[in-house]
């Protein structure tokens, strides 16, 4: 009955949209996707471990040192040569393996959040390491299980004879939308034919949705110290500045369009109240459906912030640290995602899965099991629309430089937010993982049907080519800019981020006797 469902589906979708050649028989079951997931369900134990291990040394962007290198490990193990210190930053990298057309990229992330370190598995806010960093948005999960699906994919075309190079892309700094921007901009992808990419979360299946667009930027004001009591008139308040842009700012949110999103944070409003603060600072995300959008809100906000100078008689320096554009989807491997998805299935989270997911959807009002995602979302193949709400993602940029297609894996419970201390708990516990393994089942098939059916390649760039003359051009908004440092990113030098593995160390992996 479930094949004959999946040959309706599939029938489905070929006479709504007829693609070229044979490449209609994709989302079926064969000897190399069988190579392919065979090697993944042996390797559960891999994923799990690096998974922990990564889990166990949140980094932040730009300074995920041990995240990296044990990627770095596994790959350099499983015969594919890495190069490290990519477009600028030196915990990116680019595994590679096989060789010709097409090639076939896939994305991986391993940066964590500021200030959200948790206890594993605890359903009530603990922290392991005050202010240390955390994995609230499962990049401990990403990284590693985007890696097991790329090695997954090169023991297929190794065993199978097919054609074709897998890439792996170690991208660092995703969470401030850094890592992948810079990619684009340094011409990183410039050999690719597709990309693939996937995220953790409470739902499975083939995302075809776009993102917001935003620009990354802060604003400092340097004024003039004096004693804020007996001789205010010297001095001339920073944070003064600060605080005139950010009324302009909220005066301006009624003229934008409603979508538009404005986003603050003051990192440094001065040291003492008894002192004018000579120098202040504010940091902006301003985010649109589209870039354009984008682009005439912070020309705005330059406007504003110069005019909070002028009041109070301060300097102005406006810093672009990255800009991202929107999501462009891609109706042809969204569908050939989806096939591969229903020839796979949801997530198999059994009543184990269930008991440890509930205290946490519990907490989060969800009353009746399942607590866990089981199930796929269904694709609706008819024409995208732009984002109106939600978040950016640094990989849009990749999307308008090569075909991509991206996957969601259900690793935590229903009702989980993103960037919480209930994301951080979950993400070291065997749902993350088994969400993990089913999401790498996902790339790795759909990877092999582009190899073996190169039509569905072109007809994928087909569709980017014209998607680009309907949408684009697009303009590089990093083109101008330097990659960021740590200290601009944070807000904190790197050697005084709290570090929760001081306090929870977690033993390296033996790679050698998981990888055999």
């Amino acid at each position: 009955m479930k094949r004959f469902v999946l040959y309706v589906v599939l029938l489905s979708i070929a006479l709504v949209f007829p693609v070229s050649g044979s490449a209609a028989e994709y989302g079926k079951m064969t000897p190399a996707k069988e190579t392919a997931l065979k090697w993944l369900d042996a390797h559960a134990e891999l994923g799990k471990e690096v998974s922990l291990y990564v889990w166990h040394y949140p980094e932040l962007g730009l300074g995920e040192h041990y995240s990296s290198a044990i990627l770095q490990d596994v790959l350099k193990k499983a015969g594919f040569s890495v190069v490290d210190n990519v477009a600028g930053m030196k915990t990116a990298f680019v595994a590679t393996w096989g060789q010709g057309k097409p090639v076939i990229g896939i994305h991986a992330e391993f940066d964590a959040l500021p200030g959200i370190s948790q206890v594993a598995g605890l359903a009530e806010e603990k922290q392991i390491v005050a202010g240390a960093p955390g994995h609230g948005c499962g990049h401990n999960v990403f990284g590693t299980y985007s890696v097991m699906a790329a090695i997954a994919v090169k023991e297929a075309i190794e065993k199978n004879g097919l054609a074709g190079t897998i890439k792996l892309y170690g991208t660092p700094a995703e969470e401030t939308l850094v890592g992948k921007a810079y990619f684009v901009k340094d011409g990183i992808y410039k050999d690719d034919d597709i990309v693939i990419s996937w995220h953790p979360g409470s739902s499975n299946g083939v995302s075809y949705a776009s993102s917001l667009a935003m620009d990354n930027f802060k604003v400092r004001f340097y004024g003039k110290a004096a004693h804020a009591s007996s001789a205010p008139w010297s001095g001339r308040s920073a944070l003064d500045a600060v605080e005139l842009m950010n009324i302009g700012m909220n005066y301006m949110r009624e003229h934008v369009r409603p979508e538009t999103r404005i986003h603050y944070s003051i990192p440094d409003g001065g040291k003492a109240p008894n002192v004018v603060p000579p120098y202040a600072e504010v940091w902006y995300f301003v985010r649109a459906p589209e870039y354009r959008l984008v682009t005439e809100a912070v020309n705005w906000a330059h406007k504003i912030a110069e005019g909070a100078a002028m009041m109070t008689g301060t300097k102005m320096e406006f810093i672009k640290i990255t800009g991202v554009w929107q999501y462009l989807p891609n109706r042809i491997l969204a569908r050939v995602g989806q096939a591969n998805v229903q020839l796979i299935g949801g997530v198999p989270h059994g009543e184990d899965h269930q008991k440890v997911a509930e205290p946490f959807a519990r907490s989060m009002n969800v009353a009746e099991a399942p607590f866990i995602e089981t199930g796929f979302s269904e694709f609706v193949d008819e024409p995208f629309k732009w984002a109106t709400s939600g978040g950016s993602i640094d990989e849009a940029n990749t999307s308008w430089v090569v075909p991509m297609v991206r996957f969601s894996g259900a690793t935590i419970a229903k009702g989980t937010p993103g960037h919480s201390w209930q994301a951080v708990a979950q993400n070291a516990l065997p749902p993350a993982f088994m969400g993990g393994l089913t999401a790498a089942k996902y790339m790795a098939a759909t990877a092999i049907d582009l190899m073996s059916e190169k039509a569905l390649v072109d007809d994928a760039q087909k569709e980017f080519n014209e998607s680009l003359k309907q949408y684009g051009p697009f303009v590089d908004p990093v083109k101008d800019q330097n990659v960021p440092t740590f200290e601009l990113m944070h807000n904190v030098k790197e050697d005084a981020v709290p570090r929760q593995y001081d306090v929870l160390p977690y033993k390296k992996p033996d790679l050698d006797t998981l990888m055999k």
